[in-house]
């Protein structure tokens, strides 16, 4: 088993945008045209050249959301520093149910987290259903936090489950703070 980092130009790129279709992800990450909607980092899972799991992230900032208090307008977090704080948020996270139980969403998660770390950014944070049993166990015994919430799906239908949060040291690089 090999994690690699993807994307259109890679020679597993429509192996992989064929998994994220078989595996109903590719509406949170791709266009009809298989290609990204938004910049987004790939990871896939590959055995023997065949995609087997993914994980999709996107680099954002982290802001208080809009209220009334704030003016209606976000306000991005900042630290000590006064630089504003990024997460990576997970996208899609899926392992083919023959392949699951081998450690491949560890090794997907774990990678992730790293290239969270590598991007200097604080946390790692993705949203799981309730129906998720096998994802909350592995995220807890990895180290993630965990806050209940409801997620508005489309039509109104609302959705139970958790955001996980893993916070990572980041790693400060010279363009990131110069004469630091």
């Amino acid at each position: 088993m090999e994690i690699l980092r993807t994307d259109p130009d890679h020679a597993l790129w429509a192996e992989y945008a064929a998994h994220l279709r078989h595996t109903n992800q590719a509406r949170w990450v791709l266009g009809d045209d298989d290609q990204p909607t938004e910049p987004f980092w790939f990871l896939g899972a590959a055995e023997d050249g065949q995609v087997v799991g993914n994980l999709a992230l996107k680099e954002q900032g982290i802001s208080m959301p809009a209220t009334e208090w704030s003016g209606g307008v976000d306000k991005p977090l900042l630290d000590a520093e006064g630089v504003p704080v990024r997460e990576t948020f997970v996208m899609t996270f899926f392992v083919e149910a023959p392949h699951r139980r081998r450690g491949i969403g560890r090794a997907l998660q774990e990678a992730a987290v790293a290239w969270t770390r590598e991007r200097g950014c604080l946390q790692m944070r993705s949203w799981s259903s309730l129906d998720r049993p096998e994802n909350y166990a592995m995220k807890l015994s990895m180290g993630f936090a965990m806050h209940p919430s409801v997620h508005d799906a489309a039509g109104g239908f609302q959705v139970s489950g958790v955001y996980f949060v893993k916070r990572v040291d980041r790693e400060v690089s010279e363009s990131r703070h110069p004469g630091a």
